[in-house]
């Protein structure tokens, strides 16, 4: 009977992670195409430099968040290192993703306009973006369950 209390707890947890990892979605994603929209960049290295400041804004966020209502732990700024630690990695292969989907947009045709290539590129930004993240916040999830908000 515990088995299946700590299995219905740990689904628990994974729902409130994943709809906090929506809101730092919206806002990581916010930051990305704001900056984008801004500077015309829509691929490329530059991107990391967009994905690290998205990073300071929804790292900050999810830690509280998450620590309050997730994890239910005290918070410490060992935790907080802990969890911007991962968040870190997982921006870094956030980027690394984005970098590497981005970098042919299998959208555009040959016959298509600049406005409708810019157009787009936008879409495949978005895209991409949604991938990457999706991809990091499983791997996310559970590192952060099992090793910064681990109660033991």
């Amino acid at each position: 009977m515990d088995n299946n209390k700590n299995i219905f707890s740990t689904i628990f947890q994974f729902i409130k992670y994943g709809i906090i990892g929506g809101l730092n979605f919206l806002i990581d994603f916010s930051v990305v195409k704001v900056l984008s929209l801004l500077t015309g960049v829509t691929s490329g290295l530059i991107l990391s430099l967009f994905n690290l400041v998205s990073f300071f804004l929804y790292s900050i966020n999810g830690y509280i968040l998450n620590r309050k209502f997730t994890f239910k732990t005290e918070g410490n700024k060992k935790s907080y290192i802990k969890y911007a630690s991962v968040l870190g990695i997982a921006m870094i292969a956030n980027s690394i993703i984005l970098i590497a989907l981005t970098s042919k947009n299998p959208l555009i045709k040959p016959s298509l306009s600049s406005e409708q290539i810019e157009i787009l590129n936008n879409r495949w930004l978005s895209i991409s973006k949604l991938i990457a993240s999706m991809t990091t916040g499983v791997f996310s999830f559970l590192i952060n369950k099992f090793f910064v908000f681990n109660k033991k």
